[in-house]
């Protein structure tokens, strides 16, 4: 039988925030290498992209103002 976790907000996917699944009893998370739980391997990419958007852009100005500039 599935449930879902209903009142834990740390029981919630990290990046969609969706509650996360549970299967016979056990809590059934996408487990990133980072330790951040995920409903599924597409939030899990998603969330990686979107840090490393994040921080490739700050790198990469703060690279141009250190040698264009």
């Amino acid at each position: 039988m599935n449930a879902y976790i209903d009142t834990d907000p740390a029981a919630r996917c990290a990046f969609c925030g969706k509650r996360l699944l549970i299967v016979n009893g056990e809590l059934q998370p996408w487990r990133a290498p980072n330790g951040r739980f995920f409903c599924n391997e597409f939030c899990a990419d998603d969330a990686e992209e979107l840090r490393f958007q994040k921080h490739g852009r700050a790198d990469r100005k703060a690279h141009e103002r250190e040698f264009f500039f």
